[in-house]
């Protein structure tokens, strides 16, 4: 930097010389040596001096004025100058100029100036003024510093103070080291070290950096603070770093730097990046986002500087969104997250992958759900979201509450509804290879549509058969309908449920009663059309023409079959054919009971009382249809048919027969209106109006009242005892064989 001294009063100051006339030169004098020429000329110079001693002395005398004595700006300078300026030109413009109220030069030649203000332009016809209490200039004049009560003001409003400032005309760049306030425009604020770079038209905050934006027109309040800060005018953008805070009009925001880009024409964020340990919180524009955090974060906004319409968060993002309802928000987490905001405020949509976590809030009448994935959709309203779409491995979680346990569902997708009001799950559908638990029972299938509001489960689909599976069941059909608390179903299409061996019940469960005509160390198979099972009643009602019990060698068939847990009761109504293993108190041991065939239009078995029924229903008694029994007792047939069975085994005490009754024992037919039969005695009791008897030979007896005995061929009638002698190898007839 090419820089020229003009001093205008020098406080040193040399004395006028006396002018000496001018003497003609001595011409050559011949006969004169070279010694007396020179002694000539002393002599000449001799006189003149005295001539003015003489005329100086005996002058007029004059009154002298003493000096002005003047303040040193440096006792030590060499040199000091009182006012001045220095101009530098870069071509045909000037480019710097330094006015200064005092100059000095130390020995070593080095300049100070005074009172100095420094004048610069750049090339884009902005320029910028530095004054302070006093500046170093440089070797040839390519830098400066500037110390004491430093200013800075640009042409464009910025104003910066501190207490040193320097400048290389290399760089071209100011830069304020230590305390520094600035300001410009509705933006101030302070820190520790300042630069200036007047080719960029950037300036920074090094360190601790404390920034207000006021409030103005339409443009917010803004504050924040940073280990660093930077304002780059012309390129529109903001930086900070090392640790950032804002504070927008409530909503704060933090993070490790930040880049914010500016609307052209105003200082309002366009554009925002937040990176590592990003997270912001609440805002009066935020009317659904109560908070954001993520590695990195970037933000569009709207127009208005302050309402984003658009949030990008990648690493660890998670946000909490805040309902129009209740207290707690529903928060939703990923690796990666865009969301779109409406002008409201309100959530239009959200996307996002990679560890996928979202957090529904509990109400009074509902627990606390977590729903995971690998990704997640979800769209909204101005209430809240009303649905998200997960993919990709879905496990579904409901906390457990007072009255119920935890519930968990896995599966490939799920398509949930939510009330936006409340941010609460409304229903959920799930798809592929869905796997639901909820305490002991289990449910499989290949979709489900889980409603929350009504506590149901649909299960369904083709790829994989539905089913239940608990301590006590397991069931299978097209289609189970399941409300969970309290446990009702409703199974249909092809049902297969298997009631498993009974356990002991926990704390003040109620008891599970096995009707005791079952077994109860073996599972029961019950195949059927339909299935509604009622857990608080205890009853499972199976319907269908292919209904059917089995377990082991005892099997009951019907078009609806009916157990009662609660009792330990069973009814079977519709073509009923049962097939069961009643045992005979007289059976030898280790010898396999026989089975005993039933028939009739129901069939009802009570524990309480241990009685077994089967009866005919008025049609079938119209259409001359008869209940019917088989077994080692014969062949029995009647309107009605009672079998009392032991209280501790299933073993027949007694069997009543009423109604049109007609039994085939052995080769004897009887028919009568009651039939009584005691297994303990082998007696047959027939009553009827009249009772009739037919043997092997054909031989009819008759009366009101006939008692006989299989294994004997004494017969009572009417009280007197007739004794028949059987024809061995048959007579003229023989009695029909059992049906």
């Amino acid at each position: 930097m090419s820089v020229l001294s003009v001093p205008s009063v020098a406080l040193v100051e040399s004395m006028s010389e006396l002018s000496v006339p001018s003497v003609a030169p001595v011409g050559t004098i011949r006969g004169v040596t070279p010694w007396q020429k020179r002694a000539r000329l002393v002599m000449a110079a001799v006189a003149i001096s005295v001539i003015a001693v003489v005329a100086y002395t005996v002058r007029p005398r004059e009154t002298a004025t003493p000096l002005e004595k003047l303040e040193r700006l440096d006792p030590t300078a060499s040199i000091e100058t009182k006012g001045g300026d220095v101009v530098q030109w870069k071509g045909d413009k000037q480019n710097i100029r330094i006015e200064f109220e005092g100059q000095t030069t130390n020995k070593e030649g080095e300049n100070r100036l005074h009172g100095v203000k420094i004048f610069v332009d750049n090339r884009e016809g902005r320029g910028y003024v530095v004054t302070g209490k006093e500046a170093f200039i440089g070797q040839q004049n390519t830098s400066y510093d500037v110390r004491g009560d430093v200013k800075l003001e640009t042409s464009d409003g910025l104003i910066a103070n501190g207490q040193q400032a320097t400048y290389v005309d290399v760089e071209k760049i100011v830069r304020v080291p230590g305390a520094v306030t600035f300001k410009r425009g509705r933006m101030s604020g302070s820190g520790i070290g300042f630069t200036y770079d007047e080719q960029r038209d950037t300036m920074w905050i090094l360190d601790k950096a404390d920034v207000k934006f006021a409030a103005e027109g339409n443009a917010g309040a803004m504050a924040f603070t940073a280990g660093a800060y930077g304002y780059a005018r012309r390129d529109r953008y903001m930086r900070l770093e090392k640790t950032l805070h804002i504070d927008r009009e409530g909503q704060q925001i933090d993070a490790t730097e930040s880049t914010v880009r500016l609307f052209p024409e105003r200082d309002e964020p366009d554009y925002l990046e937040l990176r590592n340990g990003s997270k912001i919180t609440g805002g009066p524009k935020d009317k659904a986002m109560r908070s954001m955090s993520a590695t990195d974060i970037n933000i569009d906004y709207a127009e208005d500087g302050r309402s984003m319409q658009n949030a990008t968060l990648a690493g660890n993002a998670a946000i909490e969104l805040a309902p129009q309802q209740g207290t707690a928000g529903q928060k939703l987490s990923g690796n990666y997250m865009d969301i779109g905001l409406e002008p409201d405020g309100s959530v239009r949509n959200i996307s996002t992958r990679d560890n996928v976590t979202a957090a529904l809030p509990a109400t009074k009448d509902t627990s606390a759900r977590t729903i995971k994935s690998t990704a997640m959709t979800a769209a909204g309203n101005s209430q809240g979201l009303n649905r998200m779409i997960f993919t990709e491995g879905v496990e579904y979680r409901e906390a457990a509450t007072k009255t119920q346990g935890a519930r968990i569902a896995k599966a490939k997708t799920l398509e949930a509804s939510l009330d936006p009001a409340a941010g609460t799950l409304q229903d959920a559908r799930f798809t592929g290879n869905f796997d639901f638990s909820d305490g002991p029972m289990r449910a499989l299938s290949n979709d489900a549509t889980y409603n929350v509001i009504a506590g149901t489960l649909l299960l369904t689909g083709k790829e994989i058969t539905p089913e239940i599976r608990d301590e006590s069941l397991t069931l299978l059909a097209e289609s189970i309908d399941v409300t969970l608390d309290p446990r009702k179903m409703t199974a249909k299409g092809n049902v297969r449920s298997t009631l498993l061996p009974v356990k002991k019940p926990a704390g003040k469960e109620a008891a599970t009663k096995r009707p005791a005509l079952l077994g109860d160390k073996e599972p029961v198979n019950i195949l059927s059309t339909t299935l509604i099972y009622d857990e608080s009643k205890k009853t499972a009602e199976y319907t269908g023409s292919q209904t059917r019990l089995f377990q082991g060698d005892t099997s009951i068939n019907a078009d609806k079959l009916t157990l009662d847990e609660a009792k330990g009761d069973l009814t079977a109504t519709g073509k009923v054919v049962t097939n069961l293993q009643i045992t005979s108190k007289k059976a030898e041991p280790g010898v396999k009971t026989k089975p005993t065939i039933g028939r009739a239009d129901s069939f009802t078995y009570a524990d309480a009382t241990r009685m077994a029924t089967y009866t005919t229903n008025e049609e079938g008694v119209v259409l001359g249809h008869r209940a019917q029994f088989d077994g080692d007792q014969g062949h029995l047939s009647a309107v009605k048919l009672e079998l009392q069975l032991a209280k501790t085994e299933n073993a027949l005490e007694k069997l009543v027969a009423n109604g049109a009754v007609s039994a085939v024992v052995d080769k004897r037919t009887v028919t009568g209106t009651q039939l009584t039969h005691s297994p303990a005695e082998d007696e047959y009791v027939v009553v009827g109006a009249p009772v009739k008897m037919i043997d092997a030979d054909c031989q009819e007896t008759s009366g009101k009242r006939l008692t006989f005995w299989k294994a004997s061929d004494r017969v009572l009638v009417d009280g007197n005892n007739e004794v028949r002698t059987q024809t061995k190898g048959g007579g003229k007839c023989q009695a029909a064989p059992p049906k």
